[in-house]
């Protein structure tokens, strides 16, 4: 008895935790009326919690919700259907072609019906679209459909009778188109890895794909419900989706599509913003009494010249430390490189709702340079140091390393790297009296950033902070898999480690208000958290 309880009760369980929302979201396109789907919703929802407590245990227990929600639909649609013949006192199936002669368009002459004609016609898919605009509005024949398509003409028979029955559905639904229509919603990204082909972002410059986006999010959608929700006709639908999907940023399945990266909504960014804040501070504490205990022997490895302060290195510090807590921690094992797209690039996407947080937890970090030589830019986005004094091209980015490494003089440019130090001079280095370059950013080697991490490993706390860091990892991917759909589940790791990277600002807000570390007089001419690295 107690067994059977249990698994009444998980199945229960299961139902209002797993279905529920999902059902609701399939009445609600079906009948396009809020009211009506909350109503078609508690009616499946009884017959489905009356059916297992009288014992019922189907094999597939996802199949057989859907198979009763479906037959709650019609008999729905069968009772509205009614309605709509008493109403307008003639049965649609009046209109119903019996023969190939007939004119399609005579039988739904009143307005009112030739409107919701039309408005069916811009959401049934291309295949069934232009057989029905061929054969009734440019009046083709079967046989020079088929021609024209490369089709049996029995096929294109089939086509058009079911067409004809989907257009007779549509017609007989109050469709409402979504709230995307009328308000979209911005959405914001961040990316990483290589992208030169201009993806992703060259895919998502426009409203209407971002909002596609959104609306695919978690939700596998049709091409029919992405065109009621955004009410965008389905031949335009059809071309923008098909654009979204060779950029790898929607995933078909079936006849759905859902993002294949995910976007976080505003529940799930404050959720995850909480989680990274609750031990924010120990973290901050922690390298403080490191970055105090180890300085000196940080700055004895050579990596800032003299006239480069103690402040100038702790602004690097601090995020640097941060990236090797999440590289060298159980975190660092558990996340994934970018995913590798069909084009060969290997780039992650991740997208943001806007939200209004307690504080701006985003800093980039951009490089310039090649396999050798490189020049490295910790984005601070407050502060006004996003941008600061600028950030090299990558000619610039390979003289500078050039010059640090082969401790050039000024006197040795040719006239193409002479206009090159023009922009260079005064911002990441200068020449002494001499004319030999003198950097103004922190030089490191493989050998130098070797013995910081080692430095780093051997603190005494610090098995705290990678406790603390793995602990944010662990309840960060638990609040993606309550937000994320199961497709995204296997990649998770990617997107976790994109959104740890905000605690690097959440300790550098920290030090700030400790007075560890000191703002610039001017940021505009400032160059913190730039590094030029040797390997």
């Amino acid at each position: 008895m107690q067994a059977g309880k249990d698994s009444l009760d998980r199945l229960v369980r299961e139902f209002t935790e797993h279905h529920m929302n999902a059902l609701f979201y399939f009445c609600l396109k079906k009948t396009g009326s809020t009211a009506e789907a909350e109503d078609l919703t508690q009616d499946i929802a009884l017959q489905i919690l009356t059916a297992l407590h009288k014992g019922t245990i189907p094999t597939s227990f996802s199949a057989w919700v859907w198979q009763i929600a479906r037959n709650r639909y019609a008999v729905w649609a069968k009772h509205k259907r009614h309605q709509n013949e008493t109403l307008i006192g003639a049965s649609l199936d009046e209109m119903e072609i019996e023969d190939e002669s007939e004119p399609f368009l005579d039988a739904v002459i009143r307005q009112e019906q030739m409107r919701l004609l039309r408005r069916e016609l811009a959401f049934i898919k291309r295949d069934y679209r232009r057989i029905v605009v061929a054969y009734y509005i440019e009046n083709k024949s079967i046989r020079e459909i088929a021609s024209s398509l490369s089709l049996p003409p029995n096929t294109v028979k089939s086509k058009l009778f079911r067409a004809r029955e989907r257009l007779k559905e549509g017609m007989n639904m109050a469709r409402e188109f979504g709230k995307r229509s009328y308000s979209p919603q911005d959405i914001s990204f961040t990316a990483s890895g290589s992208q030169p082909s201009g993806l992703p972002w060259s895919a998502v410059k426009r409203r209407i794909p971002k909002n596609i986006l959104l609306q695919a999010s978690n939700n596998p959608s049709t091409l029919e419900e992405l065109s009621i929700e955004l009410g965008i006709a389905l031949p335009y639908m059809e071309e923008e989706v098909e654009i979204l999907h060779h950029a790898t940023l929607l995933e078909k399945q079936g006849d759905t599509y859902i993002t294949n990266f995910f976007i976080l909504d505003k529940d799930c960014r404050i959720d995850v913003y909480q989680t990274l804040r609750k031990n924010a501070r120990e973290r901050s504490r922690l390298m403080k009494d490191f970055i105090d205990d180890c300085l000196s022997a940080i700055r004895g490895l050579g990596i800032a010249a003299p006239h480069i302060d103690d402040n100038t290195i702790r602004w690097w510090l601090v995020p640097h430390l941060i990236d090797d807590l999440i590289d060298h921690t159980e975190a660092g094992e558990n996340i994934y490189t970018p995913p590798m797209r069909a084009n060969g690039e290997s780039w992650g996407f991740v997208g943001y709702e806007e939200v209004k947080l307690p504080e701006n937890t985003v800093m980039g970090h951009n490089g310039y340079g090649n396999g050798r030589n490189h020049v490295w830019a910790y984005k601070y986005n407050d502060y006004s140091l996003w941008n600061q004094c600028g950030e090299p091209e990558y000619e610039e980015a390979l003289l500078l390393c050039d010059c640090i490494r082969n401790k050039r003089n000024t006197s040795s440019f040719t006239d193409i790297e002479k206009g090159f130090w023009k922009r260079i001079n005064g911002k990441y280095a200068h020449a002494d009296k001499n004319g030999e370059i003198v950097s103004d950013l922190l030089v490191l080697t493989s050998e130098s950033l070797r013995k910081i991490h080692q430095l780093f490993s051997e603190f005494k706390q610090y098995e705290k902070l990678t406790k603390n860091v793995t602990e944010a990892y662990k309840n960060v991917e638990a609040i993606f898999k309550k937000y994320s759909h199961k497709v995204l589940h296997d990649n998770l790791g990617y997107n976790v480690q994109m959104e740890m990277y905000a605690m690097r600002m959440m300790a550098i807000h920290d030090l700030v208000e400790d007075g560890f570390l000191t703002l610039p007089e001017d940021p505009k001419a400032s160059s913190l958290g730039m590094c030029i690295v040797l390997n």
